[in-house]
């Protein structure tokens, strides 16, 4: 079984496609035709992904949810990507055969053990959305105010979900984060927050305004609870 990953390196620049077979993948700067999964513009991110598997499989299945990890790997990493997780292969007869389609969480929950030593430094934030309204602005200011409040300790946000509650972040930082999470300042908030999240402390990132953010540690129960919400 054999497929193809799409990406792009720039706004601009011409796609990219990595072969993906049983034997490894197989970088080629451009094809005639798309024979098997597509990604969009994190690509980088699900071929750096791809690098550190074993991809000399004995089943097809197997190359599958590689893929799949790929794809769901750069929507945790890519600041362009998140949302959904979909792979498909496009048949020889025309058309395409849908195989995975999950939001980002759910798929994180069905691949979590495979993922979870590459968010060992990284924590969840989720912004109130009526304090921290969606915007265009509001995610400048917070690429901003993580950078000035954490310095080079900071790498990137990713926005994992952005729901009609919360807009979920996930932020990524450059060692792992068991001091730096002592560190936050608690800060009490009046808010009623879920069930399923009612345990995460509050936080301040003065950097970014006054109104606390709910902050979390990644692990498969906050994964879960995050899924339902």
């Amino acid at each position: 079984m054999s497929g193809w990953k799409v990406g792009w390196n720039g706004v601009g620049k011409a796609p990219f496609v990595c072969k993906v077979t049983h034997l490894g993948v197989t970088v080629k700067s451009k094809s005639n035709q798309c024979t098997g999964f597509a990604n969009g513009s994190g690509g980088p991110c699900a071929l750096k992904y791809l690098d550190s598997c074993n991809l000399k499989v004995h089943v097809s299945n197997e190359l599958v949810q590689h893929v799949i990890r790929a794809i769901l790997y750069a929507t945790l990493f890519d600041e362009s990507s998140g949302g959904y997780v979909r792979v498909f292969k496009v048949l020889k007869q025309g058309g395409y055969e849908r195989v995975y389609n999950r939001p980002v969480l759910r798929a994180l929950v069905d691949h979590y053990d495979a993922l979870a030593s590459y968010l060992s430094k990284s924590l969840f934030f989720l912004f109130d959305e009526l304090d921290y309204e969606y915007t265009h602005d509001i995610n400048v200011k917070v690429h901003e105010g993580f950078r000035r409040q954490f310095d080079e300790e900071y790498q990137k946000n990713v926005v994992i979900t952005q729901g009609q509650t919360y807009t979920m972040r996930l932020v990524h930082f450059k060692n792992p984060i068991d001091e730096l999470y002592e560190r936050l300042e608690r800060k009490n908030s009046q808010r009623v927050v879920p069930p399923e999240v009612g345990y995460l402390p509050s936080v301040r990132i003065e950097e970014i305004g006054e109104a606390p953010i709910l902050c979390g540690k990644v692990t498969q129960e906050l994964v879960r609870n995050l899924r339902d919400i």
